[in-house]
């Protein structure tokens, strides 16, 4: 029976129940390579190294991989197993919302597997294809059940893209379903190519005959043809490693948010006090974290010269921690507020407050609020900046600022034909000739991108009298993003680059991640990314820039033959 089963290396996860330990029995007497492990009240923990060894044990006896992984999740019965008159009141008031606790303990035992199929991953190791089917009860998942299973199928084709996941619906209406009968139904559905799926045991049979005329109920035959078994065959998430330069920056905008860019009439005490939060509390938690995670001297604080004076003693710290210090303006005004004068004297006094703190001359630049215009740009290869981080030409490459004149805004009261020709854009991959480098370096200037969906602020931030704040994001949505916009270049941007490596620009403010509900957030992302080994390496802006011009042969001002 079930010869298409007794081919595959199963893992099957589940608690210590009867019903659990009854399909265990049939399990091994039908498969040859065939663990099952235990996970229940020990897959809650996000940092339990026990439930580790259980798993990576489980899939080395069975050669490091699984064809299919069975999730036991019958704890609860929508309806209960003990008739009506034997269920005592108290019964029902514990488990009013029995569905949440079940899908807990399912998605947990999913999340620990998969967390070591990721990790294998990661790496290097190939990853087959394969099934994961959930048992349960339909009904005691309410309506949560279709989304579940769809998160779980997008998230598990990262593994491989041929990976599926299907929920078989164990309720029968005739009486209990026996092990022998769940077992043929889980033959069936593991042969199949039904990927995200609910399917009732009533129905699994429907499916068989879809597939194979000689397909019969269990009583008659439950052989799947040898062909259909072969597995499908396409990338691993990890066939190969591209280096990963982690751009983590910080903006450390404090007080100074409120009176450049973030100047408004309604501005009052209570919004002042964030900013001295960020400037004495939010800054240094932030540091704590880095030093925790020993990247303190990998990362780039973006720091106007209006925090470097006010809190002059948290710059210190991070100065001291090793940490590049990169501008960004004085009192966080935008480009557009000031005059081309103004705007030279602010960068001349931030230079020298920075060189003050740091006994070294500052090597990069980031706008307030990004905005910086041609003149800005002039300004910074005058004063012989290496590198800009203000633009997105690109989200994760560098490449060089572009020197083009300002983009022409339309004048609809004019004939059209005056407004139908394209905008010149420079080639920003191509070393601009050296009439438009640095005077003081002989340097072209470098920009590192950066955006606003690289960023914290715009979705964890609240100024009352923005508009278009936000403030009241949950972190997790932030945190999701930020882990998409990862894992996409991780699978894509080689395309993009000449060697497989990208850049990941990331950038956090004190003012924002620095507070209590934010920190987890920062905490569990820089582990996140250190999670990754050493496929992904910190490093400061200045050191990325360097090695930009270096891959372009371009050293000391001298572009190398």
């Amino acid at each position: 029976m079930s010869s298409f089963l007794s081919s595959q290396r199963i893992l099957l996860s589940g608690s210590s129940n009867s019903r659990t330990e009854a399909l265990k029995v049939e399990l091994a007497k039908t498969c040859s390579s065939f663990q099952a492990v235990n996970l229940d009240n020990r897959s809650s923990s996000d940092n339990s190294t026990e439930i580790t060894s259980r798993i990576d044990g489980a899939f080395t006896a069975i050669s490091g991989s699984a064809d299919l992984v069975v999730v036991d999740a019958r704890d609860h019965e929508h309806c209960g197993r003990d008739p009506i008159w034997e269920v005592p009141l108290t019964e029902w008031d514990k488990h009013h919302d029995a569905a949440q606790i079940n899908q807990r303990r399912a998605l947990s035992q999913i999340k620990a597997i998969l967390q070591s199929q990721f990790k294998r991953s990661k790496d290097g190791n190939s990853i087959g294809p394969f099934s994961m089917i959930i048992l349960g009860y339909k009904a005691s998942f309410e309506r949560s059940l279709d989304a579940v299973l769809s998160k779980i199928q997008r998230d598990i084709a990262w593994l491989h893209g041929d990976a599926s996941v299907n929920f078989l619906d164990v309720e029968n209406l005739g009486g209990d379903a026996t092990d022998l009968s769940v077992i043929s139904a889980m033959n069936i559905l593991a042969s199949s190519s039904s990927r995200g799926s609910v399917i009732s045991l009533n129905d699994i049979w429907t499916l068989c005959n879809s597939q194979s005329d000689d397909t019969k109920p269990p009583s008659h035959n439950t052989n799947i043809p040898q062909s259909q078994t072969q597995p499908r065959i396409s990338s691993p998430l990890r066939a190969k490693k591209p280096k990963v330069k982690i751009a983590l920056s910080f903006d450390f905008d404090a007080l100074s948010a409120f009176l450049g860019t973030g100047e408004h009439p309604d501005n009052n005490l209570a919004d002042y006090s964030t900013g001295v939060f960020s400037g004495r509390v939010g800054g240094r938690r932030l540091l704590r974290i880095l030093k925790k995670y020993q990247i303190a001297d990998k990362v780039t604080w973006f720091i106007p010269g209006h925090t470097m004076e006010t809190f002059e003693s948290t710059v210190k710290e991070i100065v001291e921690s090793g940490a590049e210090i990169g501008l960004h303006g004085y009192a966080h005004e935008g480009a557009y507020q000031m005059t081309p004068a103004q705007e030279r004297d602010v960068l001349a006094k931030c230079m020298q407050v920075s060189e003050r703190l740091t006994g070294r001359k500052v090597q990069g630049y980031r706008a307030p609020m990004y905005q910086l215009r041609e003149t800005t740009i002039e300004l910074l290869k005058e004063f012989g900046f290496l590198y800009d981080s203000s633009l997105s030409h690109h989200d994760s490459q560098p490449y060089f600022t572009p020197s083009d004149p300002p983009v022409e805004r339309i004048d609809f009261s004019k004939p059209a034909s005056s407004w139908l020709k394209p905008t010149p854009i420079s080639d920003m991959d191509v070393v601009p000739p050296v009439s438009l480098h640095s005077p003081a370096t002989g340097l072209p200037l470098v920009e590192i991108p950066i955006g606003w969906n690289n960023e914290d602020m715009m979705g964890l931030q609240y100024f009352p009298h923005v508009a278009n704040t936000n403030g009241q994001v949950d972190v997790r949505v932030v945190e999701q993003r930020w882990k998409d916009i990862f894992l996409w270049l991780w699978e894509n941007g080689e395309a993009e680059s000449d060697d497989g490596t990208f850049i990941f620009p990331l950038l956090m403010h004190p003012d924002s991640s620095g507070l209590a509900h934010a920190m987890t957030m920062a905490d569990r992302f820089i582990g996140w990314l250190r999670s990754w080994g050493d496929s992904v390496e910190f490093h400061t802006y200045e050191s990325i820039a360097h090695d930009f011009l270096h891959k372009k042969g371009i050293k000391n001002g001298n572009i190398s033959k």
